[in-house]
């Protein structure tokens, strides 16, 4: 877990705060910490403290939602409500309804995102 910036202390609180991320493959693990770090810009310690992201799919959650939200702020849709953090932890539906069905005259793509990644069928 040193590979990943983490201290002792970090990796202890990290898994204190979601157990279950230590189940996954280190490749895995290694993805997403830097999808997290590199794409999102989140630090180690952000991530440490954060475990409970590391649960989350990058392919069906975590990479359309950071995509949907990019789409928005290129088009100056984005309001700034919400971290993304508080994002990914909304049910598929709610996040559609608030994020995606408001914008989807203006912004067709947002709904083909969520296609590609499993998340929305025929909406």
């Amino acid at each position: 877990m040193r590979r990943f910036g983490w201290s002792e202390s970090e990796f202890s609180s990290a898994v204190r705060k979601a157990p279950t991320f230590i189940g996954m493959s280190l490749d895995m693990l290694r993805r997403k910490v830097e999808f997290f770090i590199n794409v999102i810009g989140y630090t180690p310690s952000f991530i440490a403290d954060k475990s409970y992201l590391l649960l989350f799919s990058l392919p069906k959650r975590v990479i359309p939602r950071f995509r949907v939200t990019e789409m928005l702020k290129s088009k100056g849709l984005w309001t700034g409500q919400g971290k993304f953090t508080c994002i990914l932890t909304l049910s598929d539906t709610k996040f559609i309804e608030k994020f995606v069905l408001p914008h989807k005259e203006n912004v067709p793509e947002l709904l083909d995102i969520l296609r590609v990644a499993g998340v929305c069928k025929g909406k």
